[in-house]
């Protein structure tokens, strides 16, 4: 399991748009799981990147064109 640590620097701030659905399954897996919006965008972004470092962009573009 993936462990959060809190650090010393203050975290960056930016805004990011999403559709309407996106938003509600958000707000939903939010309060579902009483997991902060905050922490689940983390742990997604995060989740994206590695996965683009390890298999390669056209492999998570072909993964996400089959959502």
């Amino acid at each position: 399991m993936t462990q959060l640590f809190v650090s010393a620097t203050p975290q960056i701030q930016f805004p990011l748009r999403i559709s309407n659905e996106l938003n509600q399954r958000f707000n939903e897996v939010s309060s579902y799981t009483k997991i902060p919006k905050s922490t689940l965008g983390r742990l997604a972004i995060n989740s994206l990147l590695s996965n683009i470092e390890q298999n390669g962009i056209v492999s998570v573009l072909n993964e996400v064109e089959e959502l």
